[in-house]
């Protein structure tokens, strides 16, 4: 019966020390961290948007329904799934859901005619006061 005991004992102590030996020893599949943006997407869509003057034509299209933006717009690019562009407005007393749902139709038809990803449009209002 000690034998017997004895057995189990060290049949349990290997598969033990076997199984932490195969969890240890396998390669990581985790993906790595991006920290820094992709620098040749951020260059293509930095030539694309001089390329098809595609500031000049938000403001240009912007102006033409009624509003009023800032000869500037900012961009903030890390990948063909993550744009952003930021708008400032003046002579609006406050923004309303439908004024941005326009101003985001309009920016991204833009895009799209130009061949380039869809953005998510920010709006900020400007005193001019």
């Amino acid at each position: 019966m000690r034998g017997l005991i004895k057995g189990l004992f060290i049949l349990f102590s290997v598969l033990i020390i076997t199984a932490a030996l195969i969890k240890y020893n396998q390669p990581s599949f985790e993906k790595p961290i991006q920290k820094n943006p992709d620098t040749n997407y951020n260059e293509e869509i930095s030539e694309k948007l001089q390329n098809t003057n595609f500031t000049k034509k938000i403001i240009v299209a912007l102006r033409a329904a009624g509003y009023f933006p800032d000869s500037t717009i900012g961009y903030l690019i890390e990948s063909p799934n993550n744009q952003a562009i930021t708008i400032q407005l003046h002579n609006l007393d406050k923004i309303e859901k439908s004024t941005e749902s326009e101003i985001q139709h309009i920016v991204n038809s833009i895009a799209e005619t130009n061949d380039l990803q869809l953005f998510i449009v920010t709006i900020r209002l400007i005193d001019v006061h």
